[in-house]
């Protein structure tokens, strides 16, 4: 194949023109009436500027430049795809994209149990056509999201799993998104929809990688649906370094009696916004948020979340936590909407932060929102700098002042690692720390 050209479009024409590419050549079938009225809404709603009161502390202006490309293609063998990519020592299923691309050869399916589904998006679609079309674009709106609007729109490809009624997935499964940026900026709008049948259980890690000097733009929809007594461990890796920018928006919707715990590690991006939405449609389900983001440079990651109490007798926990350093920043806006139905509602939210420079920056608001008046709800926010306390009594004891620090940075960030389940994930959270000092 030849070179392809560096796009000079920005975004938002570029976007109106793949889509009419698309048009040209997609076959009219209900999937494409849903691609439609994602596009209308996303002419509509345009990119989100800073006078949207969600976007108040976060420009996409870099982004709406464009002159991102989307391809398949790269010029990374498949060795080094490997080792920068997958985490080699969890043994697990792995769905492996480059570029928004399956690459199968880089893929393994452990699961012996043939009524688990573990596949592309595309695959999905063409193969579980009713499955999908039950599932695909119920959680993840467009009519007020411009980016949900996009990707739905113009979605690349992503994972799809099914994991049927009662049944336990033997090995966690993972889904790498890898991006290389060798050659051209890079444009792909991954899609998971991830289905748990009622009684199921599994473990689903997302792993986000970039390589190459130039800049990307990832732009990630998920769309989870949790059935009733079914319970998901979901963690969220974005290690994608460099001139990385990255927008990931994820829909849970859980009927009653479900128990999901949610874990997100944004340990790299130039920008980075994680949207995660909880919806608890039933009665006596338990919500578990849990968050860590390690920034330096002139990083930025903005945490955006919503908990919907819709239904009573139902429990949330979030707790988010930044170590920011030089001359990096970071916001977290998180609400809990508590409905008028939702009596005997247990929410609790917090966010904590750690500046490690006067140049570091944290925007923070945390908020509750109640139309219920038996319920017991807390929210609060702290920015702070390490104490010198304990720094000192470590030092008085022979230890060196980065070791000190590295042993206090890593109790901070405990109590978010030991909602990991994962050793491995634990270990490079740790890794993590210790590369940033």
């Amino acid at each position: 194949m030849g070179a392809q050209v560096a796009n000079t479009m920005n975004l938002l024409d570029q976007i109106k023109t793949n889509f009419a590419n698309y048009q040209a050549q997609a076959e009219k079938d209900s999937f494409y009436d849903v691609r439609l009225e994602a596009f209308s809404n996303f002419e509509k709603l345009g990119l989100p500027t800073l006078k949207h009161e969600e976007w108040k502390y976060t420009s996409l202006r870099t982004i709406a430049q464009g002159g991102f490309t989307e391809t398949c293609e790269s010029s990374l063998d498949a060795q080094v795809l490997l080792e920068a990519g997958i985490l080699n020592k969890i043994e697990c299923n792995k769905l492996v994209f480059v570029n928004g691309c399956l690459r199968e050869e880089l893929s393994v399916l452990l699961e012996t149990d043939k009524s688990i589904l573990i596949s592309s998006l595309a695959h999905a679609r063409k193969n579980h056509t009713a499955l999908f079309n039950t599932h695909f674009g119920k959680y993840a709106k467009t009519e007020n999201d411009s980016l949900v609007a996009m990707n739905t729109a113009l979605l690349s490809d992503g994972g799809f799993i099914f994991i049927p009624k009662n049944i336990q997935a033997s090995f966690p499964i993972m889904i790498t998104n890898i991006t290389d940026s060798s050659n051209l900026n890079v444009l792909q709008q991954p899609r998971n929809l991830i289905i748990i049948e009622a009684g199921a259980s599994a473990t689903i890690i997302e792993n986000y990688i970039a390589l190459g000097s130039n800049s990307s733009f990832t732009n990630v929809v998920n769309e989870v649906f949790v059935d009733e007594n079914a319970s998901l461990e979901h963690y969220k890796v974005q290690r994608a370094k460099g001139q990385t920018f990255h927008n990931n928006y994820t829909q849970i919707f859980q009927n009653a009696n479900t128990n999901i715990n949610q874990v997100s590690l944004m340990l790299d991006g130039q920008w980075v916004r994680n949207n995660l939405h909880f919806y608890m449609n039933g009665s006596n389900c338990n919500s578990l948020l849990y968050g860590l983001y390690i920034t330096d440079g002139t990083q930025f990651i903005d945490n955006h979340s919503r908990v919907d109490h819709a239904m009573p007798h139902c429990f949330s926990d979030e707790k988010y936590k930044g170590i920011l350093k030089d001359k990096s920043t970071a916001v977290f806006n998180g609400k809990i909407m508590v409905h008028a139905d939702a009596q005997k509602t247990n929410a609790y939210q917090r966010n904590m932060n750690i500046l490690l420079s006067e140049e570091a920056t944290v925007n923070t608001k945390p908020q509750l929102e109640i139309f219920a008046d038996d319920v017991k709800c807390t929210h609060g926010a702290t920015i702070g700098q390490l104490d010198e306390e304990p720094l000192f009594y470590l030092r008085s004891r022979g230890i060196s002042e980065k070791e000190a620090r590295k042993l206090l940075l890593n109790a901070y960030a405990d109590d978010i690692a030991v909602k990991i389940k994962i050793p491995e994930l634990v270990q490079i959270l740790e890794d993590e720390i210790s590369r940033k000092l």
